[in-house]
């Protein structure tokens, strides 16, 4: 059945083929629909300059060709801004229709939920001929961003409208499916955290217990959603136990959240012992993870933690490290304390730092969990097995589409 399915085009506004979460996700499973003999073109709108101006206007990486609409100047004014991302979505779009020219796409997978991108790349997809698809991973502006409970009434009907015109909708979690569901009742298909476990493999760095070591965060340090304060401040309270312990950030947080972030460091004399990191090119971050002692992911509670999903966890997991997160959202629905994980009670210092404190005094325990996570990982968040499953849920829509 799945191998009706000959190629699929994905439409995003992240960087690629290096980046933060969403496209660590977009390569994982475009790498395994490509191992599962089908081909995989992603056409970039609008990612941030920097980074595209690191790699070639069109490029391959394990097979998956990926498109950017050509150099440009990135507007610092907010409505140029937003005309612009229509603008080169625009240019994105004519080359989805003459590479669709040259070998047809079966399903155009649009991996933003910017209403504008929607507005434009569905009506084009069905243009085409062609089926369209939306994922999304987490809940929507303003929800996601300015962490309000709901959108505006006049969002939900543009939504309706738009999404009623796709062939399927993929989602990370279940509360996003009946989210949007609510809106417009699709086929639609969970999608989980999703891992590429070749990047972890060969890894054997023997961790000495003399040397100085360190406590790893990974991520992007935007506190609305992972809200670093809160493993800082745990940190603080352990941190004179054990003076050979180091915590590292790595992440490029906005100039708010880094000066929120410095001057905590600071009120708790940490700024010898917490240190700022910077990004990271994917290539080095299983090398970084393994080496760490152990590994840490905060969320809050909020709206946008109950949509979302740690698309670090796996990555966290299949390092083979002991890992503490804070236990929001769904989380707790696939991983379990003590287990595979450590889970501590999220927007509380108090009780992450004695989950710290209790897997330092008791390693070889965390490390026994942490390889439990590394089988886990294996058995139920694998690019190959998930990506599979992704292909035959399209399969699915292919042949109710030619049974109607």
């Amino acid at each position: 059945m799945t191998n009706k399915i000959r190629r699929i085009a994905i439409i995003c506004g992240y960087s690629f083929p290096d980046g933060m979460a969403p496209t660590t996700r977009i390569l994982a499973y475009s790498k395994g629909l490509v191992e599962d003999d089908t081909k995989v073109d992603i056409f970039i709108f609008f990612p941030t300059e920097s980074v595209q101006n690191s790699f070639p206007v069109n490029g391959m990486i394990y097979g998956i060709n990926y498109h950017y609409p050509g150099t440009r100047t990135y507007p610092k004014i907010i409505i140029l801004r937003k005309l612009s991302h229509l603008y080169y979505g625009f240019i994105a779009a004519l080359k989805l229709i003459k590479e669709h020219r040259k070998g047809k796409f079966d399903f155009v997978i649009v991996s933003i939920d910017w209403l504008r991108i929607l507005y434009l790349f569905i009506p084009i997809i069905r243009f085409i001929k062609s089926k369209p698809i939306f994922i999304a991973d987490e809940y929507p502006v303003p929800i996601r961003v300015y962490l309000q409970e709901s959108i505006p009434k006049w969002k939900i009907i543009l939504y309706r409208f738009i999404l009623n015109h796709v062939d399927g909708m993929i989602f990370m979690t279940n509360n996003l499916m009946a989210y949007y569901n609510n809106i417009v009742e699709k086929p639609s298909f969970i999608l989980p955290s999703i891992t590429d476990l070749s990047r972890f493999s060969n890894l054997s760095i023997m961790r000495s217990n003399d040397s100085v070591r360190y406590i790893c965060y990974m991520g992007n340090m935007e506190l609305s959603k992972d809200n670093v304060d809160n493993i800082i401040e745990a940190f603080g309270l352990i941190a004179n136990r054990y003076s050979n312990l180091e915590l590292h950030l790595y992440g490029a947080p906005s100039s708010n959240d880094l000066q929120i972030i410095t001057e905590i460091i600071s009120k708790l004399n940490l700024a010898d012992r917490v240190i700022f990191k910077g990004k990271v090119a994917n290539s080095e971050v299983p090398k970084i993870l393994h080496e760490s002692f152990i590994l840490v992911s905060s969320q809050p509670i909020s709206k946008r933690a109950e949509g979302g999903f740690p698309t670090k966890l796996g990555e966290y997991m299949a390092s083979g490290v002991p890992t503490l997160i804070t236990d929001v959202g769904e989380i707790s629905n696939f991983v379990t304390d003590g287990v595979n994980v450590w889970l501590a009670k999220a927007c509380n210092p108090v009780a992450y730092s004695q989950k710290l404190d209790y897997i330092i005094n008791n390693y070889t325990e965390a490390l026994y969990v942490a390889e439990n996570a590394k089988k886990y990982v294996l058995e139920n968040f694998d690019y190959k097995s998930q990506s599979k499953n992704l292909k035959e849920f399209l399969s699915k829509l292919s042949l109710e589409d030619k049974k109607s």
